[in-house]
């Protein structure tokens, strides 16, 4: 399958200033990625790199500022590292002599996949750290010995089991039919797909399955071709309606969206949420894409009109990319398919928004709820 960042296995590197953890990005990419220097907060901004480690598959490093960087920029460079971390798969703590273990012990009981690295062992810094650190198992990292890269990526296949997750799950089975309604409005990419209809196109036909391709308009003459009913319609959420007309009662139905919200969310949280939705609502509409919002933008323009339709008192706010912040405010939260979050990031989301007992859907559970349809759509 076509990876993208959002799939790929994510790994934060975080630690205090001048922990290694720059040099260690550049040394095992095999490349100049960081700027390496002793001069602390080098690292300002999360620095990305991806790359493929073999048996393992694509991962996704990222360098971050340290702790400590006494900068006027720090507490706005801490925030940044802390959100990275909530991105992580896999969490990449670089150890200092400076560290205190109780604290390094309380940071392994509150995170499941987490690495205590210990650099520099060609000079005494390094066998310091192995042996203040013993009880945490760190791995011990030489940048000039080859053998300690072959170290970290079994330790990496050691700790962590990908998921056996598809999209489409058991809905599509081989030698199946499989129908997508692609938009064609204003907010469509020109001359290409969105990533939610690259990957799924890709993992049906990964499933020697067969995907047809049409816009809502030529939806009833592209059905007229095929000698069988397709096994599956996929569409676009904010299209539900219209296809559901047209549509034989028999063929099964989704979105993108849908699927997305099983494949990275919590889709029975999702259900439970919209279904106490109701008049006077104060909601949160949040997106994970940057793009400038056009006139017929789903998140900004579309789904606010759908409320409004049915509900004369609500409140919405809009917030796009990784602001996630004074949600306790909210009635109800309402986050797009986030194809361009990682499922790690999502998961955290809903975490945090269970915690807080405030309820939070998706785009394409909530317009099929609002369109009377959301039972008789597949998920």
């Amino acid at each position: 399958m076509i990876q993208y960042n959002s799939e790929r296995l994510t790994m934060v590197l975080v630690g205090k200033t001048n922990s290694g953890k720059s040099s260690f990005l550049n040394f095992i990419t095999g490349e100049d990625t960081s700027i390496v220097s002793e001069e602390r907060g080098t690292t300002t901004d999360p620095i990305k790199k991806s790359m493929e480690i073999h048996d393992l598959g694509p991962v996704l490093f990222y360098d971050t500022a340290g702790f400590d960087d006494g900068s006027s920029l720090y507490e706005k460079r801490l925030e940044k590292t802390k959100n990275s971390i909530k991105k992580a798969d896999i969490i990449l703590y670089f150890l200092s002599i400076e560290d205190n273990l109780d604290d390094l012990i309380s940071i392994k009981n509150n995170h499941k996949n987490i690495i205590y690295i210990a650099t520099k062992q060609d000079i005494s810094d390094g066998i310091k750290l192995i042996e203040k650190f013993k009880i945490l198992d760190p791995l011990a990292i030489d940048i000039k010995n080859k053998k300690s890269k072959e170290q970290f990526f079994l330790k990496i296949k050691s700790l962590y089991e990908f998921e056996d997750n598809t999209i489409t799950k058991k809905l599509v089975k081989e030698k199946n039919l499989v129908l997508l309604v692609i938009p064609q409005d204003s907010e469509a990419p020109k001359f290409r797909l969105i990533k939610p209809q690259v990957m799924t196109i890709r993992e049906i036909i990964d499933k020697n399955a067969s995907v047809v391709c049409t816009n809502l308009i030529n939806l009833e003459n592209t059905l007229s071709f095929f000698n069988k009913k397709p096994d599956l319609v996929i569409t676009d959420s904010q299209y539900f309606k219209e296809v559901y007309k047209i549509l034989d009662k028999d063929i099964k139905l989704t979105s993108f969206s849908v699927l997305f919200s099983a494949f990275k969310g919590d889709i029975n949280y999702y259900i439970e949420s919209v279904k106490k939705l109701k008049d006077g609502n104060k909601i949160l509409i949040t997106e994970a894409c940057s793009h400038p919002p056009l006139t017929e933008d789903i998140g900004t323009v579309k789904i606010p009109k759908l409320l409004r339709n049915k509900y004369k008192n609500i409140s919405i706010d809009f917030k796009r990319g990784d602001d996630f912040k004074d949600i306790e405010k909210y009635d109800l939260i309402i986050q797009c398919g986030a194809c361009m979050f990682n499922k790690k990031y999502v998961s955290e989301r809903i975490r945090k928004a269970k915690a807080k007992n405030i309820p939070m859907t998706n785009y394409g559970i909530l317009i099929a709820y609002l369109n009377g349809i959301l039972d008789k759509i597949e998920k």
